[in-house]
Order: C-alpha cells, then structure tokens, then sequence
C-alpha cells in the first residue's frame, strides 16, 4: 500500500492560518488571501482543517478589521468565490 504525503508545513494554508485572526466567542479562527475567506474547524485529533467560507459568514469585527489594515479591499468582500480557483492554498510552493 502507497502512502501519500504531504508537505503541509510549507504550504499557503499553513501560512495562511498561522496569521489567522479567532474570533473571541467562538475561537474560531478566520483567515483571508487573494480575496477569500477561510475559516478553520476542529478536526478533533490535533489538527484544523480550513474550508472557503461567504464573507457573510465571517464575524463583521474580523472583516472590517482585515478591510482597516489592507489584508482585503471590501469591492472583494462583495464577489463570490470561485471554488475551482483555491488550488494554491494547498501547494508547497514555499521555500
């Protein structure tokens, strides 16, 4: 049997959620990139998985600090994304 590996320490999504803002209530954790929304889930054996979310569904608090600081321009807070377009979240393309 071939196992499959995956170097997820050098991925964007490990990045990615490295910098991810919790939100105080619910210490979820929400990150943004390339115009996207993300929010963390407890994959209840030590590790988070991250899944693309509608910016409706991030705490406003989060997103308007994110606008504030630049981390995304609120015209993006206003397109759907595009699920086929989040393949570079999972490539090992840092070095």
């Amino acid at each position: 049997m071939e196992v499959h590996t995956h170097d997820w320490p050098n991925t964007e999504a490990t990045a990615l959620f490295m910098t991810a803002i919790c939100d105080i209530r619910t210490r979820v954790p929400y990150a943004t990139a390339r115009g996207i929304a993300f929010e963390g889930r407890d994959a209840n054996d030590g590790s988070w998985h991250g899944f693309p979310i509608p910016w409706e569904s991030v705490p406003a608090s989060i997103k308007n600090a994110w606008i504030a600081c630049g981390a995304v321009k609120r015209r993006e807070t206003k397109v759907e994304f595009n699920k086929d377009d989040i393949h570079w979240a999972l490539q090992t393309d840092r070095r």
